[in-house]
């Protein structure tokens, strides 16, 4: 995998006469439920899923999809009733169930990262065919936040 800056680039609110589809999401157990309105569309060509290689997201699985904050509304449960984990730099807090582990999202608690994006983890959206997404790697393995533009 590459460490070209590309991979590092922070994802903007997209365009608001984008094409958008809504998905339906949960954890395992459904203590938690939500819909988080993606544009473009996963079946988009356009449309990527971020499959980064750093410890967190290698060993929880995550791939992921970055929306305005606005567009994950909770259903059961909220944000802020997620168990959280922060490590490295601190800037990103990724929420779990507290009582299935399901990793469901992340969000930047650094108003100068990622502001005002969530990154939700695909893995947890319902009818989602996988092995069709179009994944993107990236290297955050290689990441050093001491030294990012």
């Amino acid at each position: 995998m590459s460490t070209s800056k590309e991979d590092f680039s922070l994802p903007t609110t997209p365009d608001a006469s984008a094409p958008t589809a809504t998905y339906t999401a949960s954890c395992h157990c459904g203590s938690f439920t939500y819909t988080v309105t993606q544009s473009p569309p996963l079946n988009d060509p356009s449309a990527t899923v971020m499959e980064c290689n750093c410890s967190i997201c290698a060993r929880n699985g995550y791939l992921f999809v970055y929306v305005p904050d606005e567009r994950v509304q909770f259903t059961k449960g909220s944000i802020e009733e997620f168990k959280s984990y922060f490590f490295a730099s601190k800037k990103m807090a990724h929420y779990f169930c507290g009582t299935c582990g399901a990793s469901c999202m992340a969000r930047s608690v650094d108003p100068g990262f990622f502001p005002g994006m969530t990154c939700v983890n695909v893995r947890m959206f319902e009818d989602v065919d996988l092995k069709t997404l179009n994944l993107k790697p990236a290297d955050g393995k290689s990441y050093d936040p001491t030294t990012a533009a």
